[in-house]
């Protein structure tokens, strides 16, 4: 006697390829104005940690790319040449929010400190007056590089 195999009469069916590609593209559709708004919420949002970070940098971008006699002349100004004395040229206004703070002198390899010596080495400090100097970028920039 052959044997035969009892079904209950159910089959089990997957996804078809065309349900699959439509919910796809509802998805995309519906999504992408919520990831718009999203990014845009971000992107938006005022006084972030990245945007002061970027204005930061840009001032002392702007900062470098000034003649290096410009800057160091600023170093003779009375008041000048201190670890504390701002550059009134290169930082912002008393009394801006948020103001960008620039501080330039001159710097003596050798012994690693301020020099009141011509080396042709500048120490470049910006920073947020709100932060203090310890929270800012500093760099180093010669007359002969």
């Amino acid at each position: 006697m052959p044997r035969r195999l009892i079904t209950t009469g159910r089959r089990q069916q997957a996804f078809a390829y065309v349900e699959v590609l439509l919910s796809v593209l509802l998805l995309s559709v519906l999504l992408t104005p919520a990831l718009q708004a999203l990014g845009t919420g971000i992107l938006g949002s005022g006084n972030t940690v990245a945007n002061r970070h970027f204005a930061l940098r840009s001032r002392l971008e702007e900062v470098l790319a000034m003649p290096f006699g410009d800057l160091y002349a600023e170093t003779y100004l009375s008041g000048g040449n201190t670890t504390t004395s701002l550059s009134a040229a290169r930082s912002d206004p008393v009394g801006t929010p948020d103001r960008l703070v620039v501080v330039l002198y001159r710097y003596d390899v050798a012994t690693n400190a301020l020099t009141g010596n011509d080396t042709g080495l500048l120490y470049v400090n910006a920073y947020y007056e709100s932060e203090g100097a310890a929270n800012g970028m500093s760099t180093l920039v010669g007359r002969w590089w």
